[in-house]
């Protein structure tokens, strides 16, 4: 947890038109004592329950187990530290819920919107911490690069060959939510009861990529996954407290790898597909980052240096993969001579 950016994150939980009925706050920092201390502080309704533990584990995946372990909540909404909810975001993904008495719905996850809902009362201190990033120009190269490459499709390879069809029941379907395949981590909310037969992989350390579109892809064959339209959520996604650049890429591109080979029933064919997506990647990381003069090329040779670990993963299934990737992402996170 990063005690810059939480309590911002707390204070707007706690402006919701819908009260949680508790907050679970996982913190893997050195220093979570101090920010305990600091949420600990803020002013807190009688009727919300504040729980903040240590975590057991600094990845992101426990820390998610470890706080739905603790949860008692019939619907727990799973965001970062830096989610900032608009004050009826939690209001509006209930109302669908509670629409959904056959609990077609196991998930449902709120619409990223740019600004925070904050930002007139933020001080410039808090507003430096982040910054909103302007589109760029849509010339007609980049336009032509974009469709070449496919740069807007998806990443993550459905591990039973396509993403599962439900039907939306007729009750249901005057709701404003959009039916979708997989959430993003910053903005996840699911049925407690999604939690009886599935977990997140803590196979991944720390920063664990993939662990949102994996789990969700999973809740996915079960029933529903949705967006709520009307409801909204800033993620600031600030970086301080992250590993560098260099190694969030590789485990992006590894940590899929992983998991394919894992859970894909035919682990040929979406082994060929992931490495012609990496392939893909390269090509678009190293025009992005020749263009904006980023010379160090930290994506483009993250991306080669995940290619090469291919063969390693490819060559191994089941427990024999779990200890080798293990024992991997301690040595490459530990490794300050590729940080950068």
């Amino acid at each position: 947890m990063r005690a810059h950016i939480l309590p911002r994150c707390v204070k707007q939980t706690l402006r919701q038109s819908r009260l949680p009925k508790e907050i679970i706050i996982v913190d893997a920092s050195p220093d979570w004592e101090n920010t305990k201390s600091i949420i600990q502080a803020l002013t807190t309704p009688t009727d919300v329950t504040l729980i903040y533990q240590e975590a057991h584990t600094p990845s992101s995946t426990a820390q998610r187990n470890q706080g739905i372990s603790a949860a008692s909540a019939d619907v727990l909404f799973l965001i970062d530290d830096d989610s900032l909810m608009y004050d009826d975001c939690a209001e509006e993904i209930m109302k669908v819920y509670e629409a959904d008495t056959g609990a077609s719905i196991l998930g449902a996850s709120a619409m990223q919107d740019s600004l925070p809902p904050d930002i007139k009362t933020v001080t410039a201190d808090e507003q430096a911490s982040f910054s909103i990033a302007s589109p760029p120009k849509q010339t007609g190269l980049r336009r032509f690069f974009k469709k070449l490459l496919d740069t807007q499709s998806t990443q993550f390879l459905p591990y039973d060959g396509d993403f599962p069809s439900h039907p939306v029941p007729e009750h249901l379907r005057d709701l404003n939510i959009g039916v979708i395949p997989f959430m993003t981590g910053s903005s996840m909310t699911f049925r407690r009861s999604v939690f009886e037969s599935e977990q997140f992989n803590e196979l991944f350390i720390r920063y664990a990529a993939g662990e949102d579109q994996d789990l969700s892809y999973r809740v996915s064959r079960k029933g529903l996954i949705v967006n709520v339209i009307n409801a909204r959520l800033c993620h600031l996604e600030i970086s301080g407290g992250r590993i560098p650049q260099f190694k969030v890429g590789v485990l992006a591109a590894l940590n899929p790898a992983v998991l394919q080979q894992i859970h894909s029933p035919n682990r040929k064919h979406t082994n060929a597909q992931w490495k012609r997506i990496l392939w893909r990647l390269l090509l678009i990381n190293f025009l992005k980052e020749l263009s904006a003069r980023e010379f160090s090329f930290q994506r483009t040779r993250a991306i080669l240096f995940s290619l090469k670990q291919l063969p390693e993963i490819h060559s191994r299934s089941g427990s024999e993969l779990t200890q080798w990737y293990n024992t991997f992402q301690a040595a490459f996170l530990a490794d300050r001579s590729s940080a950068s």
